[in-house]
């Protein structure tokens, strides 16, 4: 957070915000699973309850953040049931070019 307020001039944009997220996530789940787990997790409950809005943010700023298979494939394998339908409908679960 101390490095987002930093680099965004004191401003929080959620979007980046999450996708920073998404970005640590991808480069800390061989190291540690658990805390990537953890934090995955939360974010598939919050977007269950979630506002359009929210589900908006969570789907678009963290989880299209995800690379494309194969790069992103075990934080995509990692993701929760409506995570992963997030993370299907915008094709991350595919090579890119190719058809689903």
């Amino acid at each position: 957070m101390d490095e987002h307020l930093a680099d965004q001039e004191g401003e929080l944009l959620p979007y980046l915000l999450l996708a920073d997220v998404a970005r640590w996530a991808q480069a800390t789940y061989a190291s540690e699973p658990q805390a990537v787990g953890d934090v995955v997790d939360w974010l598939e409950v919050e977007y269950v309850r979630a506002e359009p809005a929210e589900k908006d943010l969570i789907g678009l700023g963290f989880v299209e953040a995800i690379p494309y298979r194969p790069e992103g494939a075990p934080l995509l394998a990692r993701l929760g049931p409506e995570l992963t339908q997030v993370a299907d409908d915008l094709g991350l679960l595919t090579h890119p070019g190719e058809l689903s």
